[in-house]
């Protein structure tokens, strides 16, 4: 395999990966789904991505999230 055939398919992947992504946060909200996507290894920019939001408005979400799990 070249690497064009790898980029292909390394592009693809990346799409299905989004596209899953979207359908479990379908219909709930940055501070219900960002925690979600954290714990699948989602980086705090492919959250803002999926989610139409920037990088550091995540990570906020992900702190208040983290906040309320450990004040439990």
């Amino acid at each position: 395999m070249d690497d064009q055939e790898f980029e292909a398919i390394n592009k693809k992947l990346d799409t299905l990966i989004r596209l899953m992504a979207y359908q479990i946060v379908q219909g709930k909200t940055l501070s219900q789904g960002a925690p979600i996507l954290k714990r699948l290894g989602f980086t705090n920019t492919d959250i803002a991505i999926i989610f139409d939001t920037s990088y550091k408005t995540v990570s906020v979400r992900l702190a208040e999230s983290k906040k309320k799990s450990t004040s439990r």
